[in-house]
């Protein structure tokens, strides 16, 4: 079976299934990008690894990202610091 015949031949409950799993992924990874991009704290190249990371492996590295950012707070310290460089 080939891959769009299986896809069409997929059962009610299977789709059902398919999208209560994508939809959150999806959300995720979109919120774990919108939410990079908006950071000033970090520079060009650590965003570009941190959206390479999470394009490449989604889940994982969406969760991962969530997981080792700092607090908004810090996030704001570390922006301030380091607009004062510049």
């Amino acid at each position: 079976m080939t891959g769009s015949a299986l896809i069409l031949g997929m059962s009610g409950v299977a789709w059902i299934v398919m999208l209560c799993f994508l939809i959150p992924v999806v959300i995720l990874w979109g919120y774990a990008i919108v939410s990079l991009i908006g950071r000033r704290d970090l520079g060009i190249g650590a965003k570009l690894l941190w959206l390479l990371g999470i394009l490449i492996v989604p889940i994982i590295g969406a969760v991962l990202y969530f997981m080792l950012r700092p607090a908004p707070q810090e996030q704001n310290r570390r922006a301030q610091a380091r607009h004062a460089k510049h």
